[in-house]
């Protein structure tokens, strides 16, 4: 699983941050989070590859989550793509999509499934992985979304197996996916007797733009990774509220409270120039110490699925 984080500007893009997207590829397939200005060319410079995008979550329709959506739908178009595509995404999302059918902004030969959600529910079931949403706190409908990976089966015993009788071969699989098998004497081998504790599913938690919110921390609860909006530090903590943002330390608490490995920053108001960021950074680590800032083009690279 990799991540790769495509704009971390928020509102509109600077020299060095373009605005919100990110992508997660996993299982051989990739999932967008958001679409805005630009999001085509920083995903060519990072690699992407849309042929294999199966699902684009857009969490609210301010435009700087959403401006890319149609260059990157009419792009697909003229790639020769076949097969469908799921968007999902607020109320409003379906509307916004056939005005730019009717105004001919793209035409898609595909199928392109849209669905609106305003509560909780699981949006897309990939191969070996599935998306929820819940929602936000901004100033308009606003969704979050956690990429959730399936529970593996516990690690095989080999040699509780042949302790037990069970020769090496098909069985080993058979038990490895559940079953219970007949031994030819007639006992019963169960997968209990050979597997080890059942291993839990990695877990992604994107959540942009809102402010400190229970929301949050359901989609953030035991996240591998915490991907959380920190438009502002602790200078502006009045004014994130106002706008329905999150300071730096704000987003760390939230990481705090869900019980997340790992935070990443994203989403920085461009008042913020660079030499700012340390102070962010430290900021939200008084509270969390496992916080990164992201970069645009930065990956984070969780390795592939643990065997079974």
């Amino acid at each position: 699983m990799r991540i790769v984080v495509l704009g971390t500007s928020s509102a509109r893009p600077t020299l060095r941050r373009n605005v919100s997207a990110t992508a997660v590829e996993v299982e051989g397939e990739t999932v967008l989070f958001d679409c805005g200005e630009g999001t085509q060319r920083q995903a060519l410079r990072a690699g992407i590859r849309f042929s294999r995008l199966s699902l684009v979550a857009i969490t609210h329709l301010h435009g700087d989550h959403v401006n890319g959506l149609f260059g990157l739908l009419g792009t697909l178009v003229l790639d020769g793509r076949e097969r469908p595509l799921r968007l999902v995404g607020p109320p409003g999302l379906g509307r916004l999509v056939e005005m730019g059918r009717a105004l001919r902004l793209f035409s898609p030969n595909y199928r392109l499934e849209v669905r609106e959600f305003s509560g909780a529910a699981e949006v897309f079931r990939g191969d070996g992985f599935r998306v929820h949403a819940q929602p936000l706190n901004h100033l308009i409908q606003t969704q979050g979304y956690c990429l959730v990976e399936d529970d593996r089966p516990g690690r095989f015993d080999v040699a509780r197996a042949l302790e037990l009788g069970v020769p090496a071969g098909p069985l080993y699989g058979l038990l490895q996916h559940g079953e219970e098998i007949r031994l030819g004497d007639g006992r019963i081998v169960t997968p209990g007797q050979v597997l080890g504790a059942t291993r839990r599913g990695r877990r992604v938690a994107y959540c942009l733009d809102t402010r400190p919110c229970e929301g949050g921390v359901i989609l953030g609860r035991d996240a591998t990774l915490l991907i959380h909006e920190s438009t502002f530090g602790d200078d502006a903590t009045i004014e994130a509220a106002e706008y329905g943002h999150s300071t730096a330390r704000q987003a760390a608490a939230i990481a705090k409270r869900a019980g997340a490995a790992r935070l990443l920053l994203t989403h920085f108001s461009s008042r913020y120039a660079e030499p700012d960021m340390p102070r962010l950074l430290a900021e939200a680590r008084e509270v969390f110490p496992e916080t990164l800032l992201a970069e645009d083009l930065c990956a984070i690279d969780l390795g592939p699925a643990p065997p079974g």
